[in-house]
């Protein structure tokens, strides 16, 4: 995976974990805001993982 790959799933994970905090508190509902918490933490931590490992 290249550097602007990573950047780039990067940048949407962190974009999902933000509309994730912001629907808890703004709206209330704690399914959605979780849901995109959950969903920007693997996304960023499934990049990173792939990073680690095939920079082996």
């Amino acid at each position: 995976m290249n550097k602007n790959t990573r950047l780039f799933l990067t940048v949407i994970g962190i974009l999902s974990i933000v509309a994730g905090v912001y629907s808890y508190f703004v709206k209330g509902s704690s399914g959605t805001g979780f849901s995109g918490i959950f969903i920007g933490i693997a996304l960023i931590g499934a990049v990173y993982i792939n990073f680690k490992r095939l920079d082996k």
